[in-house]
């Protein structure tokens, strides 16, 4: 089972090369970034003058804002294609003799799986040493940059009460909405959440799956992907995915309908804390371009970014703005925060979900 995520990744090849322009762009250059030094990153980084990301939209932990210091700073274009952590991993694998993306942000349990698939290449920004050990890969292949806490973007006017753990839920009519569990990060997270609070972990999913399965049977599991517009007309009762997310997409949701009733919360019994780990793409077409991004979205400005975008910079030694403090969720909330720093169970535990999921939970909601 240990290895079923990377077989997981690696079906999906062929779909993703479809949409991925497969062939259209120049082999990339073969370079070792950790024995370059910074000035000549950088020199070389806007000789490149451009750099193509995967699974880094603007709307996600205010990489907008990060982008848009590396273009002006230091005049490289970006673009981004979004898709779940396995689809950036197998766009990495698929265009390999032609690539066309440099760097992706995958769930802290597929930095593992990325190494496995020798799809990434290290580097270590300059600060690297103020960065905690669970959340870097010793090589320098991986580093988390931000990490969230599972939390539920409430729409009140439907449910009627704000959910804050998932005793709620239970007692509620209320419908979820997850996102792909079979690929995707934060939603594998979510049923972990669910493992905690039932009185299961990471060895122990069974008590998640139960649950699961009631929620599925009585139609309360949402099949449809997330968006703003579904948030904005009302379609979507609640959304559970990390603390900045479900900030932000309340601001979004209501830009676009101020009269909605949304509430964030911590999820009380399962409030699972994880990161996020830039992976540079081994093949990347841009690799400069790529070591700059790592070594900006470290550095004291891009930790701050983060935390514009309601994410907790990895850093310990950089401090959240008062002003960007406020506006987060209550500190009280985070008291029974379970962080995950045992990346090797992680990744096997989100392997049995991914599986789990879709032989056990997917049928049910068809």
């Amino acid at each position: 089972m240990k290895k079923r995520i990377l077989a997981t990744v690696l079906m999906m090849c062929v779909s993703t090369c479809a949409f991925a322009g497969c062939g259209s762009s120049k082999e990339a250059e073969t370079v070792d970034l950790t024995s370059v030094d910074l000035d000549t990153i950088i020199e070389k980084a806007k000789e490149e003058g451009a750099i193509s990301s995967v699974g880094m939209p603007e709307d996600w932990a205010n990489w907008k804002g990060s982008w848009e210091t590396i273009s002006e700073t230091y005049g490289i274009a970006h673009d981004d294609t979004d898709m779940s952590s396995a689809e950036e991993l197998s766009m990495f694998e698929t265009e390999k003799d032609a690539p066309t993306k440099d760097i992706g942000d995958v769930g802290q349990a597929f930095g593992k799986t990325a190494i496995e698939m020798d799809v990434v290449q290290p580097y270590k920004a300059t600060t690297w040493e103020s960065i905690p050990d669970w959340a870097k890969d010793p090589e320098g292949n991986w580093v988390i940059t931000y990490y969230g806490t599972l939390s539920c973007l409430t729409n009140t006017d439907n449910v009627g009460s704000a959910i804050t753990s998932w005793e709620d839920v239970k007692n509620s009519e209320a419908v979820l909405t997850i996102g792909d569990v079979v690929r995707g990060a934060s939603a594998q997270m979510t049923v972990l959440s669910a493992a905690y609070a039932l009185g299961g972990d990471m060895d122990n999913l069974d008590p998640a799956f139960t649950y699961f399965t009631e929620l599925a049977k009585a139609g309360r599991l949402d099949a449809a992907e997330y968006s703003a517009e579904r948030m904005s007309r009302g379609e979507i009762d609640t959304l559970f995915t990390w603390d900045y997310n479900v900030l932000k997409y309340r601001d979004l949701a209501l830009e676009d309908n101020p009269d909605m009733n949304l509430e964030c919360h911590v999820m009380k019994d399962g409030a699972i804390q994880s990161g996020y780990c830039l992976v540079i793409n081994k093949y990347a077409p841009h690799p400069y371009s790529a070591a700059l991004t790592v070594e900006y979205m470290l550095s004291d400005e891009g930790q701050i970014d983060r935390a514009r975008g309601y994410a907790r910079p990895i850093r310990e030694d950089v401090e959240i703005p008062a002003e960007l403090a406020e506006k987060m969720i209550d500190d009280a909330e985070y008291t029974s925060g379970i962080p995950i720093t045992d990346n090797e169970k992680l990744t096997e535990a989100c392997t049995e979900i991914a599986e789990r999921w879709e032989e056990e939970i997917i049928p049910l909601m068809n």
